[in-house]
């Protein structure tokens, strides 16, 4: 079992995925139950060419 829900398998592709169908980081950070810091540093990690 994972203590913190952000290192669970699957929760950075869903961060990605809710971003890219037009939620906020607020919706995401809420709907997912991590922090908003996680939500923004995964997508500034992320390159551009993978949001189009």
């Amino acid at each position: 079992m994972y203590t913190h829900k952000a290192h669970e398998p699957g929760i950075k592709e869903r961060v990605i995925d809710m971003a890219l169908n037009g939620s906020g980081i607020r919706d995401t950070a809420r709907v997912l139950k991590i922090n908003m810091n996680t939500v923004m540093s995964t997508l500034k990690k992320r390159p551009p060419k993978s949001f189009r």
